[in-house]
């Protein structure tokens, strides 16, 4: 079923309203964004540092507020739905529709600021010694692919674009940028027409890209541990945003198309086993790296299974959903500690606090 786009007369209530959020996700993003592409890199050191990250450096990994505000106005939206009042989740809806398109302000940022200037040339440099010493094996890009329903294949073809560009082409950027538009377009048919199968493909696909953002972004945004982290941040960050352009041209040829059912519970719990299996690596944080870069690789591929638990939580009914979030806050809090005290503890927490098992 396609959708006409209403006109600027005919927007709904949250679209009339101005935003006025002086801590935005947004703000922040646009924030990072500048300083990424002022072609800015920290100082390289002589030597292999482990010391423990500043205070300013753990203040860096953080869900942007919104996120908040999504988790509360969904969990209404989606109770009320399935008890039938279908007023109360109206009304809900309207406040998923803004939070999500204020997630949307924030990918359109990225996307502009992303994988200019300088950057194109430290992630063009560096590709080659990645792929050198395996480098590429080990960052966590077959999972991103995955976690945006793109082939394994398409890792591939962004690796090529980066070693022959440095980043996506202006004419991928726009097209990227049209995509997010069209799902804009894709909200305000929403709040009209109160389609709430629709928000949910919408809400499922916006929550994945935004967090992935707000992974590596925070990730290049923070303090260095070794000379080459910074470049291997770089090439992760340039690497996602080929991806998310390529998922959102998917989406877009789709038109957000009806999903295989899948059983909600069975997909959290698979994410949270995966987020179990792999923490333990997380241990060698705390050791000399295996090869330049391994501690960003690690760090950011515990950051994409916490960001898959969190997403796959979103849709259940659950009362602990509030607590296993904060938790997920937690690890990757914990990662730049000074000692793994606090993620052993987390691990055990997380085992314990699983999410509900298929009914």
């Amino acid at each position: 079923m396609s959708y006409s786009v209403p006109g600027p007369g005919h927007e709904g209530g949250f679209f009339r309203r101005k935003r006025e959020q002086t801590e935005s996700v947004v703000a922040q993003a646009r924030q990072s964004a500048d300083q990424l592409s002022a072609g800015t890199r920290p100082p390289d050191r002589e030597a292999v540092s482990h010391r423990p990250a500043r205070e300013e450096e753990r203040r860096t990994f953080r869900e942007p507020p919104v996120l908040d505000r999504l988790l509360e106005h969904e969990g209404i939206r989606s109770a009320a739905h399935a008890a039938g009042d279908l007023r109360l989740a109206d009304r809900a809806l309207v406040d998923v529709v803004g939070d999500l398109d204020e997630l949307l302000d924030s990918a359109a940022t990225h996307l502009r600021g992303t994988g200019r200037g300088r950057s194109r040339q430290h992630v063009q440099e560096a590709l080659p010694h990645l792929v050198a010493m395996s480098g590429v094996a080990a960052l966590p890009l077959a999972d991103v692919a995955e976690f945006l329903g793109l082939p394994r294949e398409q890792v591939d073809e962004v690796l090529r674009t980066l070693a022959r560009n440095g980043g996506i082409s202006p004419a991928e950027r726009h097209q990227a940028l049209r995509n997010v538009e069209w799902l804009r377009e894709q909200l305000r048919q929403v709040e009209v027409t109160k389609n709430h199968s629709l928000l949910e493909r919408v809400l499922e696909f916006v929550s994945k890209f935004v967090l992935l953002w707000v992974v590596t972004i925070a990730s290049a945004a923070s303090g260095a541990f070794a000379v080459e982290e910074p470049v291997v941040k770089e090439v992760i960050k340039t690497a996602v945003v080929g991806l998310v352009a390529a998922a959102l041209q998917l989406a877009a040829n789709h038109a957000l198309g009806e999903r295989a059912k899948r059983d909600r519970a069975t997909v959290a719990g698979n994410a949270h086993a995966a987020l179990l299996a792999d923490l333990p690596q997380a241990h060698a944080l705390w050791d000399a790296p295996a090869y330049d870069g391994e501690h960003v690789v690690l760090r950011t591929r515990i950051g994409i299974r916490c960001c898959v638990a969190r997403v796959a939580s979103i849709p259940l009914d659950w009362p602990d959903k509030r607590r296993y979030w904060d938790l997920l806050d937690a690890v990757n809090a914990a990662l730049n500690e000074e000692s793994p005290a606090d993620l052993a503890r987390l691990l055990r927490t997380l085992a314990a606090l699983r999410p509900p098992a298929p009914r």
